[in-house]
């Protein structure tokens, strides 16, 4: 290149090539994709995405360009170049540079050049293969792990690491890690990484430090090489480690005031029966009687209003019977909406949207109408003015990740039906309580309706949650799992 009057600088890794890149716009950019610090496929995207370097013709020479399909027009290269004998590359570099004397950038080829002669070497194959093994796994952590330079330069995150520092990887890798953090928490990482040795650190989580507005505790684990030292960091999430802790005493909590409200409503339930039959064979006795027939039938009415509120409380303890049978969501959302909208004040405005091919569930028509009307009354009542609750049914796949922050769900397909409404919205915890039974926001002896709707929806082996904030209103969902044909 030189012999030829080219200036050229060189950079031994990909680090060290983004520093030379601070001060100086080359016009051609040659990279080898197996690096030490930032490899050169995420060093060919970084460079890409900055606007100074859009015009930079970039030429990858790789050993590895034959041992699997490199897509390099993708990784924002220009050319590929396989390495192989000397001159028979210098031929090719050559021919790439009048390319690039005749204005070849964004016309260029997506063939590797210099593959003639070349075979595929059994070693590299099995180290590659070890890599993407490796990536693999890194990718699929839920924890994060960023891994440092001596210098405290980021070198490697994997996906769960940019998620949580909420930086994309152009941006985040060859930055400093220090950085990532307020004064007070970087001062505290500063002082532990400059006295870390060959063993490993903690910032435990009861005393986290705050990335992206989030609580995590942070591993250090120092990896020393004959030539120089790294530390790999892992990042596990405080904030979601205390939700799923909260979420699964809080379905813990549920289950046992639902084996409480069970026990009493079968007790209650059974003392009803003798008091109701007692009552009609007075009623008998004393049928001639019209003055006492009065309050014979006040004391039956107030007995069926509580055998109401016993079905209530078996529903909300998963103990009812119930008739259940393959329905489509699509026609019970079409026929069940116009008996409950019809009670709901005219200035909410109800929008649906309800397509036709969702999946079908197995349920009791009549209790999921009850737990239609118990979440959109609620709706109704967040409600001061006018407003609007909207109706939305969907197909949902849950898979093993989503469902493991979600205690009670499990991965499967499921229709989802969804509740919104831009009501006055509830605080973290009274989220939490409104499907207790008898909690209420309003007077006292109300909210039985979404306790009871809490236990159809679990006794169909389903799973309903409510999110809310004050003043944006509450969105409730509905999972059903779809019925095997």
């Amino acid at each position: 290149l030189e012999k030829q009057g080219h200036k050229v600088i060189t950079a031994e890794n990909g680090i060290a090539a983004l520093e030379c890149l601070k001060t100086f716009t080359p016009e051609i950019i040659f990279l080898d994709l197996i690096m030490p610090k930032i490899n050169g496929e995420k060093l060919c995207r970084i460079i890409r995405s900055k606007p100074e370097f859009e015009n930079v013709f970039i030429v990858i020479l790789s050993g590895i360009a034959i041992e699997e399909n490199l897509d390099f027009i993708g990784l924002g290269a220009d050319a590929c170049i396989a390495k192989g004998p000397m001159n028979k590359m210098a031929k090719l570099i050559l021919d790439v540079l009048d390319q690039f004397d005749k204005g070849a950038r964004g016309k260029q080829q997506d063939t590797i050049l210099g593959l003639e002669g070349l075979y595929s070497r059994e070693v590299t194959q099995e180290l590659l293969s070890y890599q993407k093994h490796s990536e693999v796994i890194l990718h699929n952590l839920d924890e994060g792990i960023i891994e440092l330079t001596e210098d405290k330069k980021i070198v490697f995150a994997n996906p769960a690491a940019i998620s949580f520092t909420g930086i994309p990887e152009e941006k985040l890798l060859a930055s400093n890690f220090i950085e990532l953090f307020n004064d007070d928490h970087g001062k505290r990482i500063h002082k532990l990484l400059t006295n870390l040795d060959d063993s490993p650190d903690i910032i435990p989580e009861n005393q986290p430090v705050a990335i992206n507005e989030k609580q995590a505790s942070l591993t250090f684990l120092p990896v020393r090489t004959k030539t120089h030292k790294l530390i790999i960091v892992i990042i596990k999430n405080v904030d979601e480690k205390k939700r799923l802790v909260a979420q699964l005493t809080q379905a813990r909590k549920m289950e046992a005031i639902g084996n409480l409200a069970g026990g009493i409503a079968h007790e209650f339930n059974n003392a009803l029966i003798g008091v109701s039959g007692n009552i009609e064979l007075l009623k008998m006795e004393l049928s001639e009687n019209s003055e006492i027939d009065e309050y014979i039938n006040a004391m039956l009415t107030s007995v069926h209003r509580m055998a109401q509120l016993t079905k209530q409380l078996l529903a909300y303890a998963r103990g009812g019977k119930y008739h259940s049978e393959i329905i489509s969501m699509s026609d019970f959302l079409e026929n069940s909406l116009p008996l409950i909208i019809h009670k709901i004040n005219p200035s909410i405005r109800v929008e649906t949207d309800c397509p036709s091919d969702i999946f079908n569930v197995e349920a009791d028509e009549t209790q999921m109408q009850m737990v239609l009307s118990a979440v959109m009354n609620n709706s109704a009542e967040a409600i001061e003015g006018r407003g609007r609750i909207r109706v939305i049914i969907r197909n949902r796949v849950v898979d093993e990740k989503f469902a493991k922050t979600r205690p009670g769900l499990y991965p499967g397909n499921y229709a989802c039906l969804i509740i919104e409404d831009d009501g006055k919205g509830m605080d973290e915890l009274t989220s939490k309580q409104v499907f207790e039974p008898f909690f209420t926001t309003h007077f006292q002896g109300r909210g039985l309706g979404l306790a009871a709707a809490y236990g159809i929806v679990k006794n169909h082996r389903g799973w309903i949650s409510i999110e809310s904030k004050l003043g944006e209103g509450s969105v409730v969902s509905i999972y059903l799992p779809k019925a095997e044909t």
